[in-house]
């Protein structure tokens, strides 16, 4: 490697662009930590990937379905099982047919001239292990255009998930969860994420009270969501040892220990007084014991 000499050695080193030492902190995340003498990271740089789900009640907290459309089956909100938040949509097929279950149509959406993707998920788990799905894209009539697998229902929540490419002209699209073989066994969606990208990226699930970060666009669980950047750049960190008489030991960008870290006596805070660049991670460590730590940590997403 070209950097790997020693007189190569500024270019292990991070200099800050003027704009990045002048970045005003627009993130933060807070800490809560309980130590050993194990060392762990408690913050992980990360900036993940910005994302907005088009679906308004994605984990059916709202007792308002009109979304989502029956299609050989009745569908209800249920608390009985979730994966997020306290409710799910269950689906009860009608045992007629092959196909039942329901869907969700988008607005219109146009593709973008160099490419966009239209991605959907879903997490779907049985009443029982027995019986199947899948997660389809059908066009507006709801002709099928993909499928995902077929997936065979189990006792706990499963992710499915697919991606299509769309095209210029406008259309809408109907996302479906439905039974492959006839049956007649009560199947529970949750974490309903329908994006359209210009890249073929896979997003993890998005919704507004996820946490840092994430936000509804309007109402809660009314409207879509997006999710932020996260940090790319540690600039400012406040850290307390919450435990009255054992030492722990902090480490930006490597691993704690009690000759790598710095430490924070008992009841002691530590707090940044000037901005600092670090961009990977936290790492803590306790002298002995389980010491409990709490702060935040302050940053910025360009790197």
């Amino acid at each position: 490697m070209a950097n790997d000499r020693a007189d190569e050695w500024a270019s292990w080193e991070v200099d800050p662009s003027t704009r990045t030492s002048v970045h005003a902190f627009t993130k933060y995340a807070p800490i809560t930590a309980t130590l050993s003498t194990t060392a762990s990271d408690v913050f992980t740089v990360d900036r993940g990937m910005p994302s907005v789900n088009m679906v308004h009640n994605p984990s059916i907290e709202l007792n308002a379905l009109t979304e989502f459309t029956a299609s050989g089956a009745a569908i209800s909100q249920s608390s009985a099982q979730a994966a997020t938040g306290t409710y799910s949509l269950l689906v009860n097929p009608a045992n007629a047919a092959v196909g039942e279950g329901f869907y969700y149509t988008t607005s219109t959406v146009v593709g973008h001239p160099e490419g966009s993707v239209l991605t959907a998920s879903v997490e779907v788990r049985g009443a029982s292990a027995s019986g199947d799905v899948k997660l389809s894209i059908q066009d507006s009539d709801g002709v099928e255009l993909l499928a995902s697998a077929t997936h065979s229902l189990t006792t706990g929540f499963v992710r499915l998930l697919i991606q299509h490419p769309v095209t210029r002209p406008p259309a809408s699209y109907r996302i479906a969860v439905v039974s492959v073989t006839q049956h007649n066994i009560d199947f529970y969606v949750d974490k309903v994420h329908v994006e359209l990208r210009k890249d073929s990226s896979i997003a993890t699930y998005v919704d507004g009270a996820q946490g840092v970060n994430y936000e509804w666009i309007g109402t809660a669980n009314a409207s879509e969501s997006k999710r932020r950047a996260g940090m790319s750049v540690i600039r400012g960190l406040r850290l307390k040892n919450d435990h009255a008489s054992i030492n722990v030991y902090v480490a930006f960008d490597q691993t704690a220990s009690a000759t790598t870290g710095f430490v924070i006596a008992p009841g002691e805070v530590f707090e940044t007084s000037w901005p600092i660049d670090f961009r990977t991670k936290i790492s803590a460590v306790a002298a002995s014991g389980t010491p409990a730590i709490h702060g935040v940590v302050w940053g910025i997403h360009q790197g």
